[in-house]
């Protein structure tokens, strides 16, 4: 993996894929996920997991995190080239990029020289960074990005090491609910439910916004929706889908709005662009 993940930074080969972010009250997208891909001479397109050793690795951690915000912002550069509205772009920040204690800098100075205003980015990090011997980073780093204008996200919210002291410690603009309680979100008297439950309702009163990962199927949508969460992801909307493709695909979604969206209400005829990527 180590060696894969020298090789395709050496060739260039680190690709963002994106995926869209719906309001689940407008219908509207606002924002996509920068999820990493990279291309093998022989597999083809691989998912980061293939590499998974290499984001353990302090230096390799910080160069792939490096090359995707490269890679990212070159493609806002260009959708905003070709007007499109994207919303903000959501990256993963990997806990070893908080070892080097420049994380927030780096971030903020390549923004500088692309000419682009830090408001565009939204830093994803898991609640592994919060352990005790990073925390003073992660929080040097997180108020130093919030004070420029950039989101934070918790990842993966409710299967690792956080505690809700965190969300008052770190300065947290967004929850993500993790897919494994999603996928599970069948009934209102099952657990999963009362816990997807409980993250809204605390959230909310925080004034944190809530995502819901993986959505896949039109049950989990109703029942989001019927809690009040805010925005969703998943294969029900879109897989992740190359930069060339974005553009198409907003244009798309824009034409066939889902019937829940505000925008569509009463277009009883119009049906949800599911799986549409």
């Amino acid at each position: 993996m180590l060696r894969e993940a020298r090789e395709a930074l050496r060739d260039d080969r680190i690709i963002p894929f994106y995926q869209a972010k719906i309001d689940l009250r407008s219908g509207d997208v606002i924002g996509f996920e920068a999820l990493l891909r990279w291309h093998h001479h022989r597999r083809g397109l691989q998912p980061p997991d293939s590499i998974q050793a290499a984001f353990d690795d302090s230096l390799l951690a910080s160069e792939l995190t490096d090359r995707m915000i490269d890679r990212v912002l070159a493609d806002i550069v260009e959708f905003g080239d070709k007007g499109v509205a994207f919303g903000r772009i959501a990256i993963n920040g990997a806990l070893a990029d908080f070892r080097r204690d420049d994380f927030a800098d780096r971030i903020l100075e390549k923004f500088k020289r692309a000419g682009l205003p830090p408001t565009l980015l939204e830093l994803e990090v898991t609640e592994s960074v919060f352990v005790d011997h990073l925390a003073l980073n992660v929080e040097r780093a997180l108020r130093a990005l919030v004070a420029e204008g950039v989101s934070i996200a918790l990842d993966d919210f409710g299967t690792g090491y956080a505690s809700l002291t965190h969300l008052q410690q770190f300065p947290v603009d967004v929850l993500k609910i993790d897919r494994s309680f999603i996928s599970r979100l069948d009934s209102a008297d099952s657990a999963d439910f009362a816990i997807v439950h409980g993250v809204i309702d605390i959230a909310h009163r925080m004034n944190i916004v809530t995502v819901a990962e993986g959505v896949e199927n039109d049950n989990q949508l109703v029942q989001l929706r019927s809690l009040g969460c805010d925005i969703a992801q998943g294969y029900l909307f879109s897989r992740a889908i190359s930069a060339e493709r974005v553009p198409a695909w907003l244009r798309k979604w824009a034409q066939n709005l889902p019937v829940w969206s505000e925008a569509a209400t009463g277009r009883a005829t119009a049906d949800p662009p599911t799986r549409s990527a």
